[in-house]
């Protein structure tokens, strides 16, 4: 009996997978794919729709008689969420099962709380909560949330780099926000989540990719991240922070003494702040594509990229790879909010058993 049961589960989570990774199948189809019963499917298709992870989705081409029933994925069956604390912006997305937004949203966290790790870590959750009331999903269908930050994990924390938010040392992130929400929390560097959406939107085949992004500080400053995707997945390291570029930053005052005495030198003044921890980066883990977001500058990304590509390429230091296809951003709306809500969906799918029973 108990093997029965057994076996009933694989081929339940056989056929969810594959209607999740094949798109919409016939009962048939299925049969085929899976080389199974048609008693079997027609039980697992029955527990998969009346638990709502599957649902109709029209019908297949007539083969002469009544044209057999489409079953694919219902992506309302399950949401997953995900956060970018971007500082002092907080964005919020939702995901549903297919990976596609539910809904999206961009707040400001009140100056008043940024410096302090609990008010901001609550008015995060607090949020979150409204978003999901708003649209109207019960946090019990949510498998997960994914947050990304700018700052160093150790162990089950995080410190936040820089003098802007001092208090931001050691903070139990992760667990702050899996007691207030009742869910599985996912926290990792905000870029990392970037390189996610960027890899599952373009589905890049190189074998390690790099990817480098700019965003700004409170400060006025503009920092760069670092995340490396080994066959299209996250390469965390031993403490969660393989990839992180340290000391890569341009300070507020340089910004804005280029912008009063040289404006047409800000791309040239960027690549040549950060060409080291970048030439650091291709050094030891010598990717097959570098992808560069650098939105934040707005107009000058592509003079930065450029200015960047030609100081790489003029390089001469053994073991920097000179082949390395060097590419812009495509993913860019709420990509670190999107990448962690991917992430939590990610983790769930690796569990599918516990997911549809």
């Amino acid at each position: 009996m108990r093997d029965n049961q057994e076996v009933w589960r694989r081929n339940l989570v056989k056929i969810f997978l594959t209607l999740k990774q094949e798109g919409a199948l016939t009962k048939n189809g299925l049969c085929q794919q899976l080389n199974l019963s048609r008693p079997t499917v027609d039980r697992a298709i029955s527990h998969l729709t009346a638990t709502g992870f599957v649902h109709h989705d029209g019908r297949g081409p007539s083969a002469g008689g009544r044209r057999a029933v489409l079953y694919a994925i219902n992506p309302r069956a399950l949401y997953t969420v995900g956060s970018d604390l971007e500082f002092p912006e907080l964005n919020l997305v939702i995901l549903g099962l297919n990976g596609d937004f539910i809904r999206r949203k961009t707040l400001t966290i009140p100056a008043t709380i940024t410096a302090d790790p609990t008010d901001t870590l609550d008015f995060t959750a607090t949020s979150i909560k409204t978003l999901l009331a708003d649209a109207n999903i019960s946090i019990d269908r949510v498998a997960g949330l994914g947050i990304g930050v700018p700052a160093f994990l150790s162990g089950d924390t995080i410190t936040v780099a820089g003098h802007a938010l001092p208090h931001w040392e050691h903070i139990p992130a992760r667990q702050i926000l899996a007691d207030d929400l009742s869910l599985p929390v996912f926290v990792s560097n905000d870029v990392k989540f970037m390189s996610l959406a960027e890899h599952r939107a373009l589905g890049y085949q190189d074998r390690v990719m790099a990817y480098l992004a700019l965003r700004r500080g409170l400060k006025g400053d503009i920092r760069m991240g670092g995340s490396i995707l080994i066959k299209g997945k996250l390469f965390h390291g031993g403490n969660g922070n393989a990839g992180a570029l340290y000391h890569a930053y341009v300070e507020e005052t340089a910004i804005q003494k280029c912008a009063a005495e040289h404006p047409d030198r800000f791309a040239a003044l960027l690549a040549d702040r950060l060409f080291e921890p970048v030439v650091n980066l291709l050094h030891l883990f010598d990717p097959n594509r570098v992808v560069i977001n650098a939105a934040t500058i707005g107009d000058n990304e592509p003079a930065f990229i450029h200015a960047l590509t030609v100081r790489l390429n003029d390089v001469h230091y053994e073991g920097v790879p000179h082949n390395v296809a060097i590419t812009a951003a495509h993913e860019r709306e709420l990509s670190c909010a999107k990448g962690g809500a991917l992430f939590a969906l990610e983790k769930a799918l690796q569990q599918p058993v516990e997911l549809i029973t």
